[in-house]
C-alpha cells in the first residue's frame, strides 16, 4: 500500500510537469521573448498560502469540500522555488464518499482556473482527506531548508525546474505529507523527501532516475 501511495504521488507530479513542458513547446518565439518574471518572493506562494486561496474557492463550490492533494506546477521559464515558493499551483478537493472532485489552479496569487470533475474518480472515505490547512504546521520554506540540511539536493534546470513541492494525506498514519522535490548533482536522478507536515520530521527519502526528453 505504501509503495502504491508513493508511486501515485510521483506520477501526479510528473504528469503536471510533462503537461506544462508540452504546453510550453507550443509557444512561438515572439511569445517567449515577452515572458518576464519577478523574483520568487514577489510573486510566489508557499504551499499553505496557495491552499488558503484555493480552499476559499472550493468552499464556494461546496461547503462539504475537503482538501485532497496538490502540487506546484512546472510552468516557469527559469528555475524557481528556491525560497519554498512557486507561482503556479494545482490544488484538488473532494467530498468524502462521493465521486465529486474540484481542481483549482493558482497563478501569481490568484485563482486562474477551476474544474468540477464528477463521477470519474473513485469515492474516497474521509480518512483520505485533509480537514484544514491548519494541519500543515510546517510550510514549504521551512521544509526545503530541512531537506537541504538532510541531503545534497539541487534545483532542476530544464525539467521539473527549480524545487517543486507536492502534498497529500497518508491515510494509514493519518498525517498530511509534504514532498520536497529536487535533483542530484548530475541532474539524472530526482530526489524526493517526504515530510510529516505536522511535526516537520522526515518520513522517507528516495531517488528515482528520470529520463528527460
Amino acid at each position: 500500500m505504501k509503495k502504491f501511495f508513493l508511486l501515485l504521488f510521483i506520477c501526479v507530479f510528473l504528469a503536471s510537469c510533462q503537461q506544462s513542458t508540452d504546453h510550453d513547446t507550443t509557444l512561438d518565439s515572439s511569445k517567449k521573448s515577452e515572458v518576464a518574471f519577478s523574483p520568487d518572493m514577489e510573486m510566489g506562494l508557499t504551499l499553505k498560502e496557495a491552499i488558503e486561496i484555493a480552499q476559499k474557492e472550493a468552499l464556494q463550490w461546496n461547503k462539504e469540500a475537503m482538501l485532497y492533494s496538490g502540487n506546484s506546477v512546472d510552468k516557469d521559464k527559469t528555475p524557481t522555488g528556491m525560497e519554498g515558493r512557486r507561482k503556479y499551483w494545482s490544488i484538488e478537493f473532494g467530498i468524502p464518499n462521493k465521486k465529486d472532485y474540484y481542481l483549482i489552479t493558482i497563478q501569481n496569487g490568484k485563482v486562474l482556473d477551476k474544474v468540477h470533475v464528477p463521477n470519474e474518480l473513485n469515492a474516497m472515505p474521509k480518512s483520505h482527506f485533509i480537514s484544514s490547512v491548519e494541519e500543515f504546521k510546517y510550510d514549504t520554506p521551512e521544509l526545503l531548508k530541512r531537506a537541504q540540511k538532510i541531503t545534497k539536493i539541487y534545483p532542476g534546470d530544464t525539467f521539473a525546474k527549480g524545487y517543486n513541492f507536492s502534498f497529500t494525506k497518508d491515510s494509514q498514519k493519518n498525517i498530511p505529507i509534504v514532498m520536497v522535490i529536487g535533483w542530484d548533482q548530475s541532474k539524472e536522478n530526482m530526489i524526493y523527501l517526504l515530510f510529516n507536515a505536522e511535526t516537520g520530521e522526515l518520513e522517507e527519502e528516495f531517488e528515482r532516475e528520470q529520463y528527460k526528453n
